[in-house]
């Protein structure tokens, strides 16, 4: 917003916000949301101010501020209330421009979930490239398949692409499906053959299986 607007609509804007955010029945779309929000913060200077305001945490205010960072076109979908959720703009916005208005038609027409797009944007966070419809196809493919989740700590500043290597010296990276890190917390997520290749380490490794990847990531970096 190139200059700030004026005071008068502030209660306007704190009206729209109060009756749109504590309801899933939303009388407006998730795009005016936006742009009252995007009025209540350029009038009372910070997210944290409107959030005061109206009994709300920045964190949830942030969720509707997303729909802002779509491209046009799925902006449009928003607005159409094709898609109407603050979990799918959350999510879309998440993923590079290129790769949201594929995704979000998938998603409008239900053929894919909001679990189903951080999927895929953990992809593209790993590196992995390709068309955008490659990734969604491994993403459904996936979840048409065994899988088998680990939960592990990380520890030290290791990355993404580290702990994928430490992995792959054990077992076969045609066994890992995707691994996720959120802060210190990460998810293995394997095959039924990964499962099973992570049950041969932990008895090569001599130790139980429930410590395996503990045990592997600590044995890596030690030889490092």
């Amino acid at each position: 917003m190139s200059k700030v607007p004026s005071a008068e609509k502030l209660p306007e804007a704190l009206a729209v916000l109060i009756s749109c955010t504590r309801t899933n029945r939303r009388p407006k779309p998730l795009t005016e949301i936006a742009y009252w929000l995007e009025i209540a913060v350029a009038i009372l200077g910070s997210i944290r101010a409107v959030g005061e305001r109206i009994g709300l945490s920045p964190q949830m205010l942030r969720q509707f501020e997303a729909v802002s960072k779509l491209v046009p076109p799925v902006q449009q979908m928003f607005e159409a209330r094709k898609l109407d959720s603050v979990d799918a703009a959350a999510h879309l916005a998440m993923l590079k421009p290129e790769d949201q208005l594929g995704v979000a038609k998938l998603l409008a027409k239900g053929e894919i979930d909001t679990s189903d797009v951080r999927a895929v944007y953990q992809l593209r966070k790993e590196g992995t490239k390709g068309p955008i419809g490659i990734l969604i196809k491994r993403v459904i493919d996936s979840k048409t398949k065994q899988e088998y989740v680990a939960e592990f700590v990380v520890r030290g500043s290791q990355d993404v692409s580290e702990i994928r290597r430490a992995f792959t010296s054990y077992i076969p990276e045609s066994q890992i499906i995707r691994i996720e890190v959120k802060g210190v917390l990460g998810r293995l997520i394997v095959n039924k053959s990964g499962k099973e290749s992570l049950a041969a380490v932990a008895r090569s490794l001599n130790v139980p299986f429930r410590q395996v990847i503990p045990a592997i990531l600590q044995h890596r970096r030690i030889r490092k």
